[in-house]
């Protein structure tokens, strides 16, 4: 029983492993019936950069018509389901502000904030970057300021005025949205 047993467990700890390190789900492509979740309205009619937010148990992400409205939702207390994977639409390789580019995982773009360019929905946008020298350009053209993902904070993201200064990481407690998305993504920092 014992010979059983040990190699029993060891397939049971091998298949355990590989559930913790699954892929993070690739992001989903943006169709004439895509409609954001605030909003519900097409986003295909709507200017500027996307978001989709992929959480465990759903069969399809969440897409938002503004990247602030999807941070913002990350920000939310009600947010309760592990988040699997975030992509905004990466501006530096978009065509014009009506044709955005392709996703990037949120946590890995720079993001322009307090330009004078309105979101999907004629709101202020927080704008996401691959390249931080194409934001310091669109920063020369449109004004803004540069941030790295986790120096967006719950206020600035939730604000609907001018962005606020970044809380320094070590004072930003509850309102660090990369330590919050770890947590909501099971707390391994990895998707």
């Amino acid at each position: 029983m014992t010979r059983l047993a040990l190699p029993l467990l060891a397939v049971l700890a091998l298949a355990a492993c590989r559930e913790e390190t699954a892929e993070a789900p690739a992001p989903a492509d943006l169709t004439p019936e895509t409609v954001g979740f605030y909003c519900q309205m097409e986003l295909l009619d709507h200017a500027g950069p996307k978001g989709q937010i992929h959480l465990d148990g759903l069969p399809a992400p969440l897409f938002f018509s503004q990247v602030r409205d999807a941070v913002a939702y990350l920000h939310m207390p009600e947010q309760s389901h592990a988040v699997r994977a975030v992509y905004v639409q990466d501006m530096a390789l978009a065509a014009s502000w009506e044709t955005p580019g392709g996703w990037i995982a949120a946590e890995d773009a720079v993001y322009v904030i307090g330009s004078d360019r309105m979101g999907g929905m004629n709101a202020p946008e927080f704008v996401p970057f691959s390249d931080p020298a194409a934001a310091e350009a669109f920063i020369a053209r449109h004004g803004g300021t540069l941030r790295a993902f986790e120096e967006i904070d719950a206020v600035e993201a939730l604000s609907a005025g001018d962005p606020v200064d970044p809380v320094p990481a070590a004072q930003a407690g509850d309102g660090d949205v990369a330590a919050r998305l770890r947590a909501l993504s099971g707390g391994t920092g990895g998707n």
